[in-house]
């Protein structure tokens, strides 16, 4: 959204459950008109979309109790589709999630942002798919909580996880949404930086005015077993990816981010915009 604004040669509509809520009001103050729906209303969206050039799609695996639900992303992602179809949309750019190996798609919120994926595919839409990595944006939240100078990323201490800035990712919607031609009917791995939970602790440290010394501490794994078994395993491909020798395909993802936008954010320049 923030992009598109920048930009500011499109028209946009932005979608709410609660479009008179305070978060709506904040965007409709910047000139966004705000439409009720529902992603799991397919009616809502099909209204919504009326007459819009593109799509904007992302879905989400958990349910308003936090639990994984991927049976409710897979719905969410084909009625977005559907809505695309029946309004003869132009560009739907969908944001899914990195995807270095087939072997991902058994890891079931991968497989259901997969599953939206080719369901597109299928339907024959228009579409550019984002596949982000894990969000910067997280840390200090339950996916990369920060406490009492103790961060706990999604893998042991030594080995490197693929992260992203959210604000990058809608850099390479708004270069999709404006060139078309260079990336319809692609599929674009985004990984902004490839760092261990070791390597950010330091990072932290080096940006801590006050002296303090940060460390990371790996999530315990019976923990995990016991209150997130379902995370298990992309914790697992985080570590097999994150040690050396790393994935051509992992080390590709990171080489064609930079070339399509050479500033993307490091994490530690998301920390220093950010702290």
């Amino acid at each position: 959204l923030e992009q598109l604004l920048n930009d500011g040669k499109w028209n946009i509509i932005a979608l709410s459950r609660k479009p008179d809520g305070a978060k709506a009001k904040a965007i409709r103050d910047r000139g966004v008109q705000l439409i009720l729906a529902d992603l799991e209303d397919k009616a809502s969206l099909v209204r919504a979309f009326a007459g819009a050039y593109g799509v904007y799609g992302v879905t989400t695996p958990e349910n308003a109790k936090g639990k994984l639900d991927t049976d409710m992303e897979r719905r969410q992602g084909y009625n977005i589709v559907d809505a695309c179809v029946e309004n003869n949309i132009k560009h739907l750019v969908l944001s899914t999630v990195l995807l270095i190996s087939e072997e991902q798609t058994s890891i079931p919120y991968v497989g259901s942002k997969m599953a939206i994926e080719q369901y597109a595919r299928e339907k024959n839409i228009p579409c550019t798919f984002l596949r982000p990595a894990s969000f910067m944006d997280e840390i200090g939240g339950p996916y990369l909580p920060l406490k009492k100078q103790t961060v706990t990323a999604q893998a042991d201490s030594d080995a490197k996880v693929p992260y992203i800035a959210c604000r990058d990712i809608g850099k390479y919607a708004r270069m999709a949404f404006n060139d078309p031609d260079t990336y319809l009917e692609k599929a674009l791995n985004l990984v902004g930086d490839f760092i261990s939970g070791d390597e950010l602790a330091q990072i932290l440290t080096a940006l801590d005015q006050n002296g303090k010394i940060y460390r990371h501490k790996p999530p315990s794994r019976w923990l995990m077993w016991i209150f997130a078994r379902e995370w298990l395993p992309l914790r697992a491909m985080f570590e097999e990816w994150g040690r050396a020798p790393h994935p051509q395909s992992m080390l590709a993802a990171i080489s064609n981010t930079r070339e399509l936008y050479p500033d993307v954010t490091s994490f530690e320049d998301f920390l220093k915009l950010n702290r």
